[in-house]
């Protein structure tokens, strides 16, 4: 096995990479970066715009007006018996 001090000499021996090349490659990655953005921005506001038209049309296609149940529930006539099963016997 290796000593620590080997190591870091041997690491210390590496030559560096250019600083253009490393400027480069970082400019790159930024305008890459900048570009999966805009992309991405296009892609949430296409799906806003498609969610809004599905919506819109869904609203739009009711077949009739929502009515509301009328309360003449058999059940509710003797809401005070002890259970509503024995109000059928």
């Amino acid at each position: 096995m290796r000593n620590l001090d080997e190591l870091l000499g041997d690491v210390g021996r590496m030559p560096l990479p250019e600083l253009a090349s490393m400027d480069d490659a970082v400019i790159g990655a930024l305008a890459e970066r900048q570009s999966e953005t805009r992309v991405s921005s296009r892609l949430l506001s296409a799906a806003a715009v498609i969610a809004l038209g599905i919506g819109y049309a869904g609203g739009s296609f009711m077949p009739a007006p929502a009515i509301a149940a009328d309360n003449n529930l058999v059940m509710a006539e003797n809401a005070l018996a002890p259970s509503t099963r024995l109000d059928f016997l």
